[in-house]
């Protein structure tokens, strides 16, 4: 049995979600899975039948006995278009959609290996990185606004630690603090010269969204946010660009009166 459980942990790992969400998407109560794989024990042949029915992609004969190919369809190297096709549509990978908020403020996680799957998301394997970790998570609140939207998501990628202090300045991060506490956020890297981080939100309203400094004792986990997907399209046109009309109109009143005043001096 200890082999049929790294292969379900195999399968997990390939769908890119946790044990605690295969067993939420086989009708198994939680830690059915998870303790047999702890404790290397058996578990009940329904279990098996229920992997196999809703992870169709992988071979059942792999999966009990350990033959054959992982998957029921292997792409061939072949021109026909049918072929073509599979192989285009199972070149995905599965991004676990985690239950957390990444604002100033709002409450986070202490550990992403914990945290909980509440559903996921497809994406070409082409956009992300090979064994690298991912995860989606949703954006609340309005301080990256109008860069990131309220209720829009982000995919970010798990930094192992040496990548640290080569992270580059201006990119957003997802950055957990030990007190767990999250934030996505632009960064200052300063981790080399000083030891700290400069978080930095994009909403221009800097009183409610002020800059804050992050020391790396403080910091828990960081994950680099590369990927955005937002159903919203803000019209920048008439947040900003009217602004800039209104300005240029008051300019110009002003200047106008300038001159009247300065007429009525030289006047006199």
């Amino acid at each position: 049995m200890g082999n049929i459980l790294s292969r379900i942990q195999e399968i997990a790992v390939k769908e890119g979600i946790t044990i605690t969400a295969m067993e939420r998407s086989i009708g198994a109560s939680k830690g059915v899975l998870s303790r047999a794989i702890a404790n290397g024990t058996d578990i009940q042949s329904k279990w098996l039948q229920n992997i196999v029915e809703n992870y169709p992609l992988y071979s059942a004969d792999w999966l009990i006995t350990g033959r054959g190919s992982m998957l029921r369809h292997e792409p061939t190297s072949t021109n026909s278009a049918s072929t073509v096709s599979l192989s285009i549509n199972n070149d995905f990978v599965s991004i676990p959609l985690v239950d957390i908020s990444v604002a100033a403020g709002c409450c986070g996680y202490d550990n992403p290996d914990y945290l909980e799957v509440v559903d996921t998301i497809k994406m070409p394997s082409s956009m992300v990185r090979n064994s690298e970790k991912y995860f989606c998570v949703r954006i609340k609140g309005e301080s990256m606004s109008p860069t990131l939207l309220d209720s829009s998501y982000v995919i970010v990628r798990l930094l192992d630690h040496s990548e640290w202090q080569e992270m580059p300045d201006q990119h957003i991060y997802v950055i957990s603090d030990t007190d767990g506490r999250s934030y996505i956020k632009r960064i200052k890297n300063r981790f080399r010269q000083h030891g700290f981080l400069v978080c930095m939100s994009d909403n221009v309203d800097k009183i409610n969204y002020p800059n804050f400094n992050l020391e790396a004792q403080e910091i828990n986990t960081i994950l680099h946010a590369e990927w955005y997907f937002s159903a919203k399209m803000p019209n920048l046109n008439e947040t900003y660009y009217d602004k800039v009309n209104q300005l240029e109109d008051k300019y110009d009143m002003l200047e106008n009166q300038m001159r009247q005043v300065l007429r009525a001096i030289n006047v006199k």
